[in-house]
């Protein structure tokens, strides 16, 4: 499968901080990336993507959101004089986990930690449960009394345990009612929620954490880091209004 146009490796490893963790792995420049499957590597670099069968590219192309169209998102932003850079650097596409399930346990990882833990705990559950670095299945970690991740670890038993997460990324149903029922998975409040959401290309949510609040009183020392404060600012973008303000707070990463 080829990318489409619009598409931008760098600016898509860039996005967050999937690559840093496990199945991923890019070098500083993030110019290429690797994602480690049970069928074996796939390597992805300026020249496109090496991978050996179809299935893999496949994949790939679904790491890489190459069927994410943001067409309407670019037009919004270039109205935007914070955002009207975002365009020309191709910026917005959010890089995901090979499975639902996968983003979903990466997500728990983030919660209520610093970004070290969070990295650690991953990269320890793949080396003990994954196989060759890809990320391990419901199927291995249901063998699995605990997990390494403290607190997290009953949570982490109730995805494994849970439903099957995969059908959210087709899914046509109106965010709102995909949003009631992720609520009610055990350790998912509305940042987890958030995140999950953008992983199958829901953008409305704002996603406010520790970092979210701390960038934005960078950008707006006045302002109150207020859930209301920062969802008036990107009202204005409607179902795009999280990832624009993502990108609004990660600027210098595209730099």
């Amino acid at each position: 499968m080829q990318p489409p146009q619009d598409f931008d490796l760098a600016a898509t490893i860039r996005c967050h901080g999937w690559s840093d963790l496990p199945p991923f792995e890019t070098g500083d420049c993030r110019t290429w990336l690797r994602i480690r499957t049970v069928h074996g590597p796939i390597e992805i670099g300026p020249a496109g993507i090496a991978a050996a069968s179809p299935q893999l590219r496949q994949v790939a192309a679904s790491c890489l959101r190459f069927d994410l169209d943001l067409r309407g998102f670019w037009s919004l932003c270039a109205d935007d004089p914070d955002l009207d850079w975002a365009p020309g650097a191709r910026a917005g596409r959010f890089l995901r986990a090979p499975t639902a399930f996968a983003d979903a346990v990466m997500i728990l990882a983030t919660t209520n930690c610093t970004w070290s833990l969070t990295k650690k705990m991953l990269h320890d559950l793949v080396k003990k449960y994954g196989e060759d670095g890809a990320f391990p299945s419901r199927e291995r970690l249901a063998r699995v009394r605990k997990f390494g991740f403290g607190y997290r670890d009953p949570y982490l038993a109730a995805l494994v345990r849970g439903p099957d997460l995969e059908a959210y990324r087709t899914d046509e149903r109106p965010t709102a009612a995909i949003r009631k029922e992720l609520l009610a998975l055990p350790g998912f409040g509305s940042y987890a929620v958030d995140c999950f959401l953008r992983a199958i290309g829901r953008f409305d949510g704002l996603a406010i954490d520790s970092m979210v609040r701390s960038r934005w009183k960078q950008a707006y020392p006045r302002r109150k880091p207020t859930s209301a404060s920062i969802g008036r600012r990107f009202a204005h973008f409607g179902e795009w209004r999280g990832l624009a303000l993502w990108l609004f707070l990660t600027r210098d990463w595209y730099a």
